[in-house]
């Protein structure tokens, strides 16, 4: 083959055939009104491709996209014609935390701490700068990030000079 042949892919036609266990589902998803609109549309998409509806007939419909539709058959089809798995959205990962246990530990024991000289407290912003000195692999942190630990914390050192008040327990009262 030369390279500057394109190779044809070919286009496999995923015909959407429901049980009465999930059509029964589907229709039960649509009648309560609870679900995201994603999943109800996704509902009608596998509802009408059932019926064969052609694409352009549910495109009218539903006001979707054609990629939305061949896209949702091939998702039926890849995770084993199965319609609960297919019309919820797949958990996502989103972005690590930033601040570990470590950091806000640290945040924590250095906010207990003597204030730096010629302040009467540790600022956020103190805090941030000590916290970035001591941990080279954090980057950025925010002051409001700072400020969080702190108040999830119940600590305030702008407000109270260097006081930790430890949590007693109920039965020592």
């Amino acid at each position: 083959m030369k390279t500057n042949q394109k190779k044809k892919l070919r286009r496999v036609r995923v015909v959407v055939r429901l049980k009465a266990f999930d059509l029964a589902y589907l229709k039960s998803i649509l009648k309560s009104g609870t679900r995201k609109a994603r999943e109800t549309t996704r509902a009608h998409i596998l509802l009408m491709s059932h019926k064969k509806k052609s694409n352009q007939e549910i495109m009218d419909a539903l006001g979707c996209s054609q990629f939305a539709i061949s896209d949702l058959r091939r998702r039926f089809v890849k995770r084993g014609r199965d319609v609960r798995k297919t019309i919820v959205d797949a958990p996502r990962p989103g972005t690590p935390k930033k601040i570990l246990p470590v950091h806000e530990a640290f945040v924590i024991a250095t906010a207990c701490t003597e204030a730096p000289s010629g302040h009467a407290h540790w600022t956020t912003e103190a805090l941030k700068n000590k916290l970035l000195e001591t941990y080279t692999k954090l980057k950025t942190v925010s002051d409001e990030g700072i400020r969080r630990i702190l108040i999830k914390n119940e600590l305030k050192p702008w407000r109270e000079k260097n006081v930790v008040r430890p949590k007693t327990h109920p039965t020592l009262s």
